[in-house]
């Protein structure tokens, strides 16, 4: 049975990486429903299997079409990590990019500064 257009919609965005209830609600609306309802009903979609086969198709078709892959990313890094014959500062450039890619730099600090009021009037709503 072919999907209706909400329904190919909602196959679309999450086969471009859209969470369910994002692709739910650009598909469907939902602006009057609870988010507990999206939520359920866009799980209901993801696990027909009409729905779900349409997604792997597209994202089987997004993934053939991709121009660069992280595969490829490390294939070239690697390449030129592994020549020898670069510049020293390439290989360093490409070791330290390999690095990053697989998670191996230790986590960075990150310094959040925001100006929180001295005090806090409290407005009761009793009379």
């Amino acid at each position: 049975m072919a999907l209706t257009g909400k329904q190919e919609a909602f196959a679309q965005g999450m086969a471009n990486g859209a969470t369910q209830t994002s692709a739910y609600r650009k598909a469907y609306g939902g602006g009057n429903m609870l988010p507990a309802t999206i939520q359920n009903s866009a799980y209901k979609l993801t696990v027909r299997d009409d729905i779900k086969a349409r997604i792997a198709e597209l994202q089987s078709a997004l993934t053939s079409k991709s121009l660069w892959t992280r595969e490829k990313s490390v294939l070239a890094l690697a390449m030129i990590a592994d020549n020898g014959e670069g510049r020293s500062s390439d290989i360093v450039a490409a070791i330290k990019e390999l690095n990053s890619m697989h998670g191996f730099n230790a986590p960075t600090k990150q310094e959040l500064t925001h100006a929180f009021p001295r005090s806090i009037n409290v407005i009761s709503g009793k009379s």
